[in-house]
């Protein structure tokens, strides 16, 4: 008895130092797309650029890479270890969300990665299956992969629906001799207080019109809507893509001051009127609506 006791004594003493020591969260990061301030809805011709250009999307094909996180004491962690390269596809759901490894508790300041892949990821043959193997480059316009597809279709002076094709990847010049490569890093402020055992949501938004909007208003009548041998364009779009991405955490969403404002506006019916009542209610739709 007493040895079964000991026993019993010794794996709770193993199990309490096992979950002291375990003090670390996951991350989910959800990818969403947005247009025109709406979130994106392919196939419908339902957009406007800076430029006035109408147009649709039909697919959204890009990889992002180097995925990495900085805390407080500004050191920056990778997502996941070994290759930290993700294909991301508007038509497959299981690539609209990346998973992380365990990270340590704590606050997290910014985010960044590699839209693309860099030159010492991006090497022809590395992907042998679709659909990453898809996403090829030519080897004779410099080998590798597309940094994105940008499909779909616009409307051209004549009302007629054209292909849009915004392809970037590696560029060249006319003598296909002189490579450019079209990758770049991105670097977001984030507020993220990760707790011990917690699985945070974390919501990255490619905000797809910003691409034609700064620092160059892009016009496909003049730049091209198939850009695949066309530098000049590419590097506009490279630019262009600083201001595309946008992140948001849970405690950037749902502030204090937001859920202040939001009680305020649904207890009170009438300017200066409130009841407990009222509180109660609001307090009620308010975690309603957060499970939802």
């Amino acid at each position: 008895m007493k040895q079964t006791q000991w026993l019993m004594f010794v794996c709770l003493a193993l199990f309490s130092a096992c979950r002291k020591d375990d003090n670390t969260g996951v991350i989910d990061l959800r990818i969403d797309y947005s247009v025109n301030d709406g979130p994106l809805v392919c196939d419908t011709l339902r957009y406007v650029n800076e430029a006035g250009n109408r147009f649709m999307i039909t697919e959204v094909q890009w990889f992002i890479s180097r995925l990495e996180l900085q805390n407080e004491k500004g050191e920056w962690i990778a997502f996941n270890e070994g290759d930290n390269i993700y294909y991301m596809d508007t038509g497959l759901p299981d690539t609209h969300s990346l998973h992380s490894q365990a990270f340590p508790a704590g606050t997290y300041r910014a985010l960044r990665f590699t839209f693309g892949l860099d030159e010492a990821d991006n090497r022809t043959g590395r992907f042998p299956n679709p659909p990453e193997s898809n996403m090829f480059w030519p080897e004779p316009l410099g080998g590798g992969y597309h940094c994105m597809k940008l499909n779909g279709r616009w409307l051209n002076d004549g009302d007629t629906l054209v292909p849009m094709n915004i392809h970037l990847g590696t560029g060249q010049d006319e003598t296909l001799t002189e490579f450019f490569p079209n990758h770049f890093s991105v670097t977001l402020p984030m507020a993220l207080k990760l707790r011990a055992e917690e699985h945070a949501n974390v919501r990255l938004t490619m905000v797809i019109d910003n691409w034609f909007r700064h620092p160059h208003t892009y016009d496909f009548r003049t730049d091209g809507s198939a850009i695949m041998q066309n530098q000049q364009a590419m590097a506009k779009l490279k630019e262009n893509g600083q201001d595309v991405f946008v992140i948001t955490t849970k405690e950037e969403t749902n502030t204090l001051s937001d859920i202040s404002r939001q009680i305020m506006k649904k207890a009170a019916p009438k300017p200066h009127f409130m009841t407990w009542e009222h509180l109660r209610n609001a307090f009620s739709n308010l975690k309603t609506q957060d499970r939802s």
